[in-house]
């Protein structure tokens, strides 16, 4: 089993206790070219990846490559903004399957439930994202509550 993850935070204790108790993957990797690019950074961010897991951070370009060369192993692959979840796609790397699992309130944006704030630009890439991903989801933890687009796209509506 693998987890394709939308968060802001990236790795924290939600993903790092929650979801990789549940998936117990071998590989847990950020993909974000920032962070990707910087050395410090890199680590600072890889400090929560459990014991037992490879912690890398990637550019999103090259995730299909760093994937297939895992021979089918779990992971929990974590994106900053469902921006990159497109561009992963766009890049060549197709997956079935995206929770978004933390998109925090700045300015402008809306609250859809209490770990998920979208502005009109984060509603236009989840129409993008629906045609592409057969199964999107909205859920923090592995044992609470999961939520469809349907939700979300009601929830935006009676903003």
């Amino acid at each position: 089993m693998n987890l394709i993850r939308v968060d802001d935070r990236l790795i924290h204790g939600q993903v790092a206790v929650g979801w990789c108790g549940y998936i117990r993957p071998r590989f847990m990797i950020i993909a974000d070219d920032e962070i990707a690019a910087d050395k410090n950074d890199s680590e600072l961010y890889l400090t929560g990846v459990p014991f037992g897991c490879v912690g890398r951070a990637i550019a999103v370009k090259d995730a299909g490559s760093f994937f297939t060369s895992c021979n089918a192993e779990p992971y929990i692959l974590v994106l900053r903004s469902l921006e990159a979840a497109v561009r992963l796609l766009k890049g060549g790397f197709s997956y079935k399957k995206l929770n978004i699992g933390g998109i925090h309130y700045t300015e402008g944006r809306k609250q859809i439930n209490n770990y998920i704030f979208l502005n009109e630009t984060d509603i236009q890439l989840l129409k993008e994202l629906e045609v592409l991903v057969p199964e999107i989801f909205v859920q923090d933890l592995p044992t609470n509550a999961r939520y469809g687009l349907e939700y979300v796209f009601n929830k935006w509506k009676e903003q």
